[in-house]
């Protein structure tokens, strides 16, 4: 609606024209076709004022080029998901097996690493993740086994932390600031020396 309830002859400017890049409607589409205006700074399609069909029209805002490239990166970015934080759910087969694979992802212009599961690896892998804006890594954990390095018949047993530091090691020329995550090289490690009661839900499958 206007603003006045009456205008003077002398405060409506009628019968313009704009042919675009002037003004927009409210849900910011480009408008051309006919206007008038008001020395209020109001602006309405049709040549003269229609109560039922006068539609207010705002200036046109243009944007600097780093706006619009501020914009064309939000859109892009929106398309993609949003990693979230997971932690290992230990199984009976995973302890069976003596491992687990972790995942790690991290942003290249941050220090902050955060673990996700294996799903969410297979979407940065395949790009629902943003490959140009996350690093990722995987790597073996061992979560059983001897805590301390052993020699059995001449063959050398390494200890749990000793395999899983050197796969740190390993997993640190594509990320280095792992190792500031992964402090405990014996984190999730399984006694096997118990007796595991048989699994008869299926959880564990």
């Amino acid at each position: 609606m206007r603003r006045r309830l009456h205008y003077t002859p002398n405060q409506i400017t009628k019968n313009l024209y704009t042919t675009g890049s002037q003004w927009m409607l409210e849900n910011e589409a480009e408008y051309v076709g006919p206007y008038h205006t008001y020395t209020t700074g109001e602006a309405f399609t049709q040549t003269e004022w229609n109560a039922q069909t006068s539609k207010q029209l705002f200036p046109i805002v243009k944007d600097d080029p780093a706006t619009k490239q501020y914009k064309i990166l939000k859109t892009i970015q929106t398309a993609y998901k949003s990693p979230i934080k997971s932690f290992p759910m230990i199984t009976v087969a995973d302890r069976t097996a003596g491992f687990i694979t972790r995942y790690f992802l991290k942003k290249y212009n941050q220090i902050e690493i955060i673990e996700i599961d294996a799903t969410q690896y297979t979407e940065w892998q395949s790009g629902k993740i943003d490959r140009n804006i996350f690093i990722g890594v995987d790597l073996k954990w061992q979560i059983t086994g001897p805590l301390t390095t052993q020699n059995k018949n001449g063959v050398t047993i390494s200890s749990v932390a000793a395999q899983n530091i050197k796969n740190i090691q390993a997993a640190q020329e594509k990320m280095p600031e792992l190792s500031m995550l992964l402090q405990n090289p014996i984190q999730y490690y399984s006694d096997t020396e118990f007796i595991v009661p048989k699994d008869i839900n299926g959880l564990d499958s």
